[in-house]
């Protein structure tokens, strides 16, 4: 894996976050990064979700990822 497309990938999520939209879909994040490859794109979430810096947020129908920054705290 790439530590150029994991910075690609990182990267956009952090400018994307920064308005009010928080969560996106997987397809958001490899419609938003053409050049780079799919089965890439896929593999690096995969490891930013393993490191936690990406999470899953679900609505109970549909899965989402986000930053963890920017992910609701249990209380």
């Amino acid at each position: 894996m790439s530590a150029e497309t994991k910075a690609k990938v990182l990267e956009w999520f952090q400018d994307k976050s920064k308005g009010e939209k928080k969560k996106f879909y997987i397809k958001d994040v490899v419609k938003g990064l053409p050049a780079e490859d799919r089965h890439a794109i896929q593999d690096v979430v995969k490891e930013l979700l393993d490191e936690e810096t990406l999470k899953y947020w679900s609505s109970g129908s549909t899965t989402y990822l986000m930053l963890a920054e920017y992910f609701p705290k249990e209380e």
